[in-house]
């Protein structure tokens, strides 16, 4: 083939994730499957795609301003807050046995994303879609608009004790591909021989949006998405009061015309994840250090004052969950200021300590969070047991559930019956900040071993109860 078309595109990147399940037939029409599928799916919103390109020093050696630097290696891989978390939930559905090693140039093992252990210049975009596809198994792209716009490449520059991220800007998309985006979502949410609607299962809003995007367009997207019994978890700040507005809306609605009666009894809800200087900055609240612990009186006040800025939050969301880098991770519950005694409920997590691991990736840890924390949520707050559509496998649910229950009996996410999503949330958000320390360890962005977070999760202490 002479020319490779859009072989520098951004994506408009809509990605379905769909774990096996027992109940499909094969005798189902093509579209009434789809449509079924949709229903089991976690749907991955994330609109800035990018190329990571990853510049590593040699080993002890730091980035100096000013200074020459030799790479030690190179490699490319996936970029992008909503590939990460695409990235992250396919270590989560692949049992490692069947995962399989890539190798780029010289033999060195790395996570290149081209068969031939390069790119072309200007292929950025098929690079990134092969990788998806051919190392991350994420093969169901049918959400996906490329378009004419260049894609951003984000290169890291990791050191022996920090890492520092040069990300470019994104090109501009324009009105018929946000169309063609929007189109796509209506198709696949209406097929099913014409008659009521399927949504997603789980919804995941994920990271900035590229110019040419009205800020009403993560509300819009996920209102075709999702309805009162979806689970959305937001990680992004921008279109945020426009999103909220549309959250409020879905989950006020009581006149459900879901045809789909096996979603029928099941609640939905919706997460906002967030670090702490993001929540104080959407606040007006001071942080007394960038550096330092968030302190729970800011992290009280930051509530508080995000909740006043933002009124459509309550009704819309259920929960913040907050990181703090490598201070402790905090669930707050925002539906609970009615309490008597006038306060939130909170849960502080203990962080992992990595001091000892070596060379850290942190590129992409946060996005592992969100990743972990959904699709956690989705078996907890489903009734647990594998396959249906769950991301999670039965042996890692297995695990979540002896934890969550383990926690329940110590106390130690409060006493009440009534708080049982509660335990739900703490132990999600706990089982998203393990897959995020594990995802450090490793080089590409969001690859982590399961392993590795399974080891942090079962042995982190358990939660600590707070009044906000």
């Amino acid at each position: 083939m002479g020319t490779v078309t859009f072989a520098s595109s951004l994506f408009l990147f809509a990605l379905t994730i769909v774990a096996s399940s027992s109940s499909s037939s094969s005798r189902t029409p093509p579209a009434t499957a789809a449509a079924m599928a949709l229903s089991q799916s976690v749907v991955v919103i994330g609109l800035n795609a990018a190329l990571q390109k990853r510049f590593v020093l040699p080993p002890n050696a730091n980035l100096v301003p000013g200074n020459v630097h030799r790479a030690h290696r190179c490699t490319t891989g996936v970029g992008g807050k909503g590939q990460d978390v695409a990235v992250a939930m396919s270590c989560l559905l692949v049992p490692p046995s069947s995962r399989e090693e890539g190798r780029g140039r010289g033999g060195v093992e790395n996570e290149d994303v081209s068969g031939g252990g390069g790119y072309d210049i200007g292929a950025e975009g098929d690079a990134v879609s092969d990788a998806l596809k051919s190392r991350h198994g994420l093969t169901n792209d049918s959400l996906t608009i490329r378009t004419d716009a260049p894609l951003r490449t984000c290169t890291t520059i990791v050191g022996a004790d920090a890492a520092t991220e040069l990300v470019e800007t994104s090109g501009t998309v324009t009105a018929e591909e946000m169309k063609a985006l929007r189109d796509g979502i209506d198709a696949l949410t209406t097929r099913g021989g014409g008659v009521g609607r399927r949504n997603a299962d789980c919804v995941c809003v994920m990271g900035s949006m590229p110019p040419g995007c009205p800020d009403d367009t993560y509300a819009d997207l996920t209102s075709r998405l999702a309805d009162g019994s979806t689970l959305v978890l937001v990680d992004s700040v921008i279109g945020l009061d426009p999103l909220l507005g549309a959250l409020k809306s879905i989950f006020d609605d009581d006149d459900d015309d879901d045809d789909d009666s096996s979603r029928k009894g099941k609640k939905g809800g919706a997460v906002l994840k967030l670090n702490a200087a993001e929540l104080c900055k959407l606040a007006g609240v001071h942080k007394k250090s960038e550096t330092c612990r968030v302190t729970p009186e800011e992290l009280s006040a930051s509530t508080r004052g995000f909740l006043a800025r933002h009124p459509n939050a309550i009704g819309a969301l259920e929960y913040l969950c907050v990181t703090d880098g490598k201070f402790p991770g905090y669930v707050v519950d925002v539906k609970s200021e009615s309490a008597p005694s006038g306060s939130f409920r909170a849960w502080q997590l203990p962080p992992v300590d990595l001091s000892t691991k070596g060379t850290l990736y942190p590129i992409g840890a946060g996005d592992t969070v969100s990743g972990g924390t959904l699709a956690a949520m989705q078996y907890l707050r489903r009734g647990g047991g594998g396959g249906g559509g769950k991301v999670i496998r039965t042996e890692i649910g297995k695990r979540l559930s002896e934890k969550r229950a383990e926690w329940r009996s110590g106390g130690a996410v409060g006493a009440s019956s009534e708080d049982d999503e509660g335990y739900d949330m703490a132990t999600a958000f706990a089982f998203g900040l393990a897959c995020g320390s594990a995802s450090c360890l490793r080089e590409d962005n969001s690859v982590f071993d399961v392993d590795d977070a399974m080891s942090f999760f079962v042995n982190s202490a358990e939660p600590v109860s707070l009044a906000l």
